[in-house]
C-alpha cells in the first residue's frame, strides 16, 4: 500500500501535469472563446505583477467571499494568464488535501521540496503557490505566515469562503494584502454571457452622481446628461436578460446553465456545502440546529418582517441561539445585516436590524424551489431589495466614508446611505409611484435628499417640493 508521502507526491504530480487542463474550464467558454475578466482579475493581476517585478511586500494575497461568487475562477485566470514565466506553479485544493489525503499544507509543502531538490527558502526561480479553500486546513494561518516570513521567492495566492476565518489572525493581516469578491454586477453579468463591455467610466460616474450631489435637483440634472449613453448601453440587452440575472446571473457560476431547475438544484447545493460543511468549522453547533438552518433561511425568505422571537418559537430554538445562528450566516456572506438607522454598529439596539440576502439568487431558489406565501409583489420587492441591498453593500463594505442602514419605523425607507458628511434616503419597488417614505425618512434623518428605485419607471422624474428623485432600477443598475 502507498504511503502517505507517496500519495501525496502524486497528487502534486497530477496537480502540476492537470493544471492546464484544468484551467482551460475557467478561462474559456463552452464554444472556446476567453471569458472576459471580471474587473477584479485586473486588481489581482497588478498584486502579481508587482511581485514579478520584484516588490516582495506583494507575496501573499487573500482573496474571500461568498461561495460561488468565482473566487477558483479568478485563481485558475490568474494562473492561466501568467503559466510561462519562468517558475514552479503549485494549485492545490486544500479541501481535497485535508478530506481526501487526510494531509495538510505543510506536509505537501515539505513533499514538494523533496521532489525538487531544494527548500523554499532557497529556489532558483520563484514558486507560485495557489491555494483554494484555505480554511479546510485547521494550522492553515501559521503555516502560510511561515511561508511568507521564511520564503521571499513564493508568491502566495490563498481563497477561502468564510472571511471571519480568513482575517481572524492579526499575524496574517499584517502580511497579507486582502481582497474580497462580491456576487456579479448586472453589467459583469452581461459581459460575461453576451461579451458586451461597460461604457467606460459611466459606473463611476453614476455613483458620483447617486451619491455626491448638492441636492436632489442636482442629482437629477447630472442623471439627465447620462441618459444617452445609459440607453446606448442597453441597447439589445432584453428583458429576459435581467430576468435571468436578478433570479441567479449574480452568482458567476449559474451563467453557463441554461436549465431552470438544474440552476436552483445547484444554488441549493452550494447553500448546503455552506451550512454543512464551512459553518461547523466556525462554531460547534449541534447537528440538531445545523439541519434547521436551511428551514430557518426559507422562513426569512418568505416573511415580510423578520422577528427573532417569532423564529425562535417557530423552530424551537433559544432566541440567543438564534441570534447566534444569524451572525453565522452574515460571516458565512449568505446574509447581509443592515442595522436601524441610529443605532450604534455592533452595540445592543432595541431596534431590529434588517437581513437581505447577499444575492437575491438565494431568496429566488427558495421561492422557486418551495413556494411562497408571500403575494406576487411583494415577493417581487423583496427581490428588488436584495439586488440594491447587494449593490450598496459592496458599495459600503469596508469603506469608512460610507456606511448603510435602514429606517426602522412604520413606513420608513428601506436604506439610508451616509456617504461622507451626505446623507441619502433610498426607497425600491416595483412599480414605486409616490415619494411618501422616503420622504418621510429624508424629513427625519436631516437627508441631503431621498431616491425612489422603480423597477417599472419609464423615466427619470424629480420632485422639488420634497428634494427627491425617481430612477429607473435600470439606471442604478449601471453604478
Amino acid at each position: 500500500m502507498a504511503s502517505t508521502k507517496e500519495k501525496i507526491r502524486d497528487y502534486i504530480n497530477e496537480q502540476i501535469a492537470q493544471a492546464d487542463f484544468r484551467a482551460r474550464a475557467y478561462v474559456f467558454d463552452a464554444q472556446n472563446k476567453k471569458r472576459p475578466n471580471r474587473n477584479i482579475f485586473v486588481r489581482m493581476q497588478s498584486h502579481f505583477t508587482q511581485f514579478i517585478k520584484g516588490n516582495r511586500a506583494y507575496r501573499w494575497v487573500t482573496l474571500t467571499g461568498l461561495r460561488g461568487a468565482g473566487k477558483t475562477t479568478i485563481m485558475y485566470q490568474l494562473y492561466f494568464a501568467n503559466k510561462n514565466i519562468d517558475g514552479h506553479f503549485l494549485i492545490l485544493s486544500v479541501d481535497e488535501i485535508t478530506q481526501t489525503l487526510g494531509s495538510s499544507i505543510n506536509e505537501v509543502i515539505n513533499v514538494f521540496e523533496e521532489s525538487i531538490g531544494r527548500s523554499i527558502t532557497n529556489l532558483d526561480k520563484p514558486l507560485f503557490l495557489f491555494l483554494d479553500e484555505v480554511q479546510y486546513d485547521e494550522k492553515w494561518g501559521i503555516t502560510l505566515k511561515t511561508i511568507y516570513d521564511r520564503a521571499h521567492n513564493v508568491f502566495i495566492f490563498s481563497t477561502g469562503s468564510a472571511a471571519v476565518l480568513m482575517n481572524s489572525n492579526s499575524d496574517i493581516a499584517r502580511r497579507a494584502i486582502s481582497e474580497k469578491i462580491y456576487p456579479l454586477s448586472f453589467a459583469e453579468f452581461i459581459k460575461i454571457k453576451h461579451g458586451k463591455y461597460e461604457i467606460k467610466n459611466l459606473s463611476q460616474t453614476l455613483r458620483d452622481i447617486i451619491f455626491f450631489s448638492k441636492n436632489a435637483q442636482e442629482a437629477y440634472e447630472n442623471l439627465k446628461k447620462q441618459e444617452e449613453k445609459i440607453n446606448e448601453y442597453y441597447l439589445g440587452i432584453s428583458r429576459l436578460d435581467f430576468e435571468n440575472y436578478l433570479y441567479y446571473g449574480s452568482l458567476p457560476f449559474m451563467i453557463a446553465l441554461e436549465n431552470e431547475a438544474l440552476v436552483y438544484d445547484q444554488i441549493n447545493k452550494s447553500l448546503d456545502r455552506v451550512i454543512n460543511k464551512d459553518i461547523p468549522q466556525m462554531r460547534g453547533l449541534s447537528s440538531e440546529i445545523l439541519g434547521k438552518i436551511s428551514a430557518i433561511l426559507y422562513a426569512v425568505a418568505d416573511m415580510d418582517a423578520l422577528n427573532f422571537t417569532t423564529l425562535a418559537e417557530k423552530f424551537g430554538i433559544s432566541r440567543p441561539k438564534i441570534a447566534e445562528i444569524f451572525s453565522i450566516l452574515e460571516q458565512t456572506e449568505i446574509l447581509h445585516r443592515i442595522y436601524p438607522q441610529g443605532s450604534h454598529f455592533k452595540q445592543v439596539t432595541q431596534k431590529p436590524s434588517k437581513y437581505l440576502f447577499s444575492s437575491p439568487a438565494f431568496r429566488a431558489m427558495y421561492y422557486k424551489m418551495i413556494g411562497n406565501t408571500i403575494n406576487d409583489q411583494n415577493a417581487r420587492g423583496k427581490l428588488l431589495e436584495d439586488l440594491v441591498g447587494m449593490y450598496l453593500y459592496r458599495l459600503c463594505d469596508k469603506k469608512p466614508i460610507f456606511s448603510l442602514t435602514y429606517d426602522s419605523a412604520k413606513g420608513g425607507a428601506d436604506f439610508i446611505v451616509k456617504a461622507g458628511e451626505k446623507k441619502i434616503a433610498i426607497e425600491v419597488g416595483v412599480n414605486k409611484k409616490e415619494f411618501k417614505q422616503v420622504a418621510q425618512t429624508a424629513e427625519k434623518i436631516k437627508a441631503t435628499y431621498g431616491i425612489v428605485i422603480s423597477e417599472q419607471a419609464g423615466q427619470l422624474e424629480f420632485n422639488q417640493e420634497l428634494n427627491a428623485i425617481k430612477m429607473p432600477l435600470k439606471y442604478f443598475l449601471l453604478m
